[in-house]
């Protein structure tokens, strides 16, 4: 879900749960399932992505904020490296989506991969310390997943979160008997962007490790007045007289849809790497 203007590599394991004893969780991650479709190749995927979404309680937010904000920090000082980047957004409700890439899941970052990298570097002890301070702060970890990243389904390879810092997901669970019908629908409406040169980016997922019969758009722009207005979907579709194929692309995906939920974000680049 979007970079820095280049394509990351490998995934950050950071995401933090708060149990009963307050104690930082590493992910346990499942059997790898995906979406079945018989049409998708493996050269039709892109990339993996790491979703985590946080909730954090309103009055840790500044202390999680400035441990990530170290952590972001110390970092760029001793240029961990590419590997190692994480985006971290935040969105109109006050959850944090962490993002973490890899070229496949062989190549999952655990916290302790990352505790080894900065004792490396001579950096362990302000490591440890900001992950024992988010230790202590009462964090939900809501959602945690690995999604790919679909050529087919985008209309883009990558994007820089520098000229986009603004994006929307749309999470779809689709039903699972109706994947390969999805999977047309989505080659279409991608297909439909292009031509028309629709000017906000769009990354198609399907779900992988942990998201079984989940889709995700994610639309990337600078602003959003222009996105929800001169520029919304509809409006440019109707001006290039393509609205009737948008709406029979929409409402077919519409039936194929169980449920849809939306997340309004915005990159933190002081807490990002």
């Amino acid at each position: 879900m979007g970079n820095k203007g280049h394509r990351n590599k490998g995934l950050i394991q950071k995401a933090v749960r708060h149990l009963e004893m307050g104690v930082l969780m590493a992910i346990l991650f499942v059997p790898l399932t995906t979406f079945g479709q018989r049409s998708i190749e493996k050269g039709d995927i892109e990339i993996h992505t790491q979703l985590t979404l946080l909730t954090v309680a309103s009055d840790d937010v500044p202390e999680f904020e400035k441990n990530m904000s170290g952590l972001s920090g110390l970092s760029r000082k001793i240029q961990i490296g590419e590997e190692y980047d994480w985006l971290l957004y935040k969105s109109d409700s006050g959850e944090y989506l962490l993002v973490n890439f890899s070229d496949g899941i062989e190549d999952i970052l655990t916290l302790d991969h990352y505790r080894k990298k900065f004792h490396e570097h001579k950096a362990g002890a302000e490591f440890d310390r900001a992950i024992e301070s988010i230790k202590q702060l009462d964090i939900s970890l809501d959602r945690n997943y690995i999604k790919q990243m679909l050529l087919p389904w985008s209309t883009v390879e990558e994007i820089s979160v520098s000229e986009f810092p603004l994006a929307t997901m749309i999470e779809y669970r689709i039903q699972t008997d109706k994947i390969d019908e999805f999977d047309a629908e989505m080659r279409k409406f991608a297909k439909l962007l292009k031509e028309t040169d629709y000017p906000y980016p769009l990354e198609g997922n399907r779900g992988s490790v942990g998201a079984y019969g989940v889709a995700t758009w994610v639309w990337f722009y600078d602003d959003r007045t222009d996105y929800e207005g001169k520029n919304n979907l509809l409006d440019w579709m109707s001006r290039h007289n393509r609205m009737e194929e948008l709406m029979a692309v929409l409402n077919k995906i519409g039936e194929l849809a169980k449920s849809k939920k939306v997340y309004h974000l915005r990159y933190k680049k002081e807490l990002s790497y």
